[in-house]
């Protein structure tokens, strides 16, 4: 009788399992195996050598052949794996994929961009803020709970599905932040009361099933794979629901099958949804589709506690956009240092590249400690007509991201604003501002006259307090740089404050 080796009879299998149809078969062999000896992978090949007991192939010769008919290893192991969660998945739910992992990701990046702590409007701290649509295995609620312990409802209309779910919850120890329902799509959740919905839907077209491998086809639930003739059933029901229950500024992210994306996008606009996003995933395929309900969480500005302050610092360091009111008129902001930031700010305005933004700063002092190089007339100036309804072209060599001013000037505004400037000051960041409007349309002099579509971009918008009015004309715009050659300053636009005023301060001062 011949002896097998662990080496030999992973050779072996491979080589059969790839015969059967398997495009993994080495990777399938191993894990069988491992499965069926109780070790890891990796003493598969520090034993290579070691002979098999009778009962160890005979173990393995039945996992071998399930895999020989096509079942998936997943389902044959009970387990799979997914970003940093071990999950147990049967046939009641779809095998988590790899792209899966990537709407977990664009979901937690957007919820670090888009706090939901700020401005809840009174909701119970302890109900979910999130929603996963077909939560399956519970694969990306539970590794959003876990790795943004934010609190997740996870829909799905299988009973079957909900109970491999909740085994999961149990076993990760997550109960507690996520909370399972049995419902069909969003059906049963409050109007406005999520900031974001998440789904992986069906997408798969009616008359595509029957080409799928066969480890799919014949193994996964169907109900978690078709979608109608064209694939897209599920999205035309779920985005308006998804506008429903989303609170103003909240967001949809949905992962869509191949060539679905524009298709997906546009629903969402008929859906009444605004800033619609496409994203790749890593083999550069169209992938995610990311909207948000038009609108944002507006915060009076005076009412910003410290806490709140630097929840919105965070979020700008991770790339928001934020609504500020200045001395003239309204504004988009990003933090002056943030790459991504400053991306999302220009993709909101529409803004072309050949027009760079200035930044504001919390006082004069702060615009000397960030840019140390300033010439001293340019100081003196700044000294005398700040805060002001100005801004003021400096020279500096302070590296920036690309379009913050150009690589050798930067436009420097202290607005006179006593409440921005000491939501600044809680910052203790510089923000790259600009009005908050599409380039050439009308200037907006407060929050209530933005548009809610660009309103949407933003992941919180503060108001002026009572009483305080914007002076509803842009900020005058003057050069310093001639200073430093001994030349007069050039009024490059006059707003808020003409040109005669301005030669007049500077005269007294």
């Amino acid at each position: 009788m011949n002896t097998w080796t662990i080496g030999a009879l992973l050779d072996t299998t491979t080589v059969y399992l790839r015969e059967k149809g398997s495009t993994s078969a080495r990777l399938d062999a191993e894990l069988l195996l491992a499965e069926a000896l109780g070790v890891g992978r990796i003493d598969l090949y520090t034993q290579h050598d070691r002979p098999l007991q009778p009962s160890e192939l005979n173990a393995y010769r039945e996992l071998v052949a399930r895999r020989g008919k096509s079942e998936p290893v997943a389902y044959i192991l009970g387990r799979s794996h997914f970003r940093r969660l071990c999950l147990e998945v049967g046939p009641a739910v779809l095998i988590p994929r790899p792209e899966t992992e990537e709407l977990v990701e664009l979901a937690l990046e957007t919820l670090r961009r888009k706090p939901p702590e700020i401005g809840l409007h009174g909701q119970d701290e302890r109900q979910p803020v999130i929603v996963d649509v077909g939560t399956g295995s519970g694969a990306i609620a539970l590794s959003i709970a876990q790795e943004s312990d934010s609190r997740v409802l996870a829909l799905d209309v299988s009973a079957d599905a909900l109970t491999v779910a909740a085994a999961n919850a149990r076993a990760l120890g997550l109960t507690a932040l996520v909370e399972l329902q049995q419902a069909d799509l969003l059906s049963g959740v409050p109007d406005a009361s999520l900031w974001m919905v998440v789904a992986n839907p069906p997408y798969i077209a009616t008359g595509e099933i029957s080409g799928l491998d066969p480890d799919v086809r014949d193994f996964e639930p169907l109900l978690a794979l078709e979608a109608g003739t064209d694939g897209l059933d599920v999205y035309r029901r779920l985005l308006p629901e998804a506008a429903r229950v989303l609170l103003p500024g909240g967001t949809v992210l949905l992962e869509v099958g191949a060539g679905q994306a524009a298709a997906v996008a546009d629903l969402a606009t008929q859906a009444g949804f605004a800033a619609i996003d496409i994203h790749r995933d890593l083999s550069g395929k169209d992938r995610m589709v990311e909207a948000a309900r038009p609108g944002c969480r507006v915060l009076p500005l005076d009412e910003v506690d410290d806490m709140s302050a630097c929840c919105l610092a965070t979020a700008l360091r991770a790339g928001a956009v934020i609504g500020v009111p200045t001395d003239t008129v309204y504004g988009f902001a990003a933090a002056w240092n943030s790459r991504e930031g400053i991306r999302r700010l220009f993709a909101a305005k529409g803004r072309g590249e050949s027009r760079p933004v200035g930044a504001i700063f919390s006082s004069v002092q702060s615009i000397l400690d960030c840019l140390p190089d300033l010439d001293p007339s340019a100081v003196h100036v700044l000294q005398t007509l700040l805060p002001g309804p100005y801004t003021f072209v400096v020279e500096t060599n302070v590296p920036r991201p690309n379009l913050v001013g150009t690589p050798d000037s930067l436009g420097v505004r202290v607005p006179d604003h006593p409440a921005l400037l000491a939501f600044l000051d809680k910052l203790a960041t510089p923000i790259a501002a600009t009005s908050a409007n599409l380039s050439g349309q009308p200037d907006a002099a407060a929050v209530e006259e933005v548009d809610s579509g660009l309103l949407s971009h933003c992941s919180a918008a503060l108001a002026s307090p009572a009483g305080f009015t914007l002076g509803g004309a842009a900020s005058t715009v003057v050069d310093l740089r001639p200073l430093a050659e001994g030349k007069e300053v050039i009024i490059l636009r006059e707003g808020a404050v003409t040109a005669a005023e301005v030669f007049a301060r500077l005269g007294a001062g």
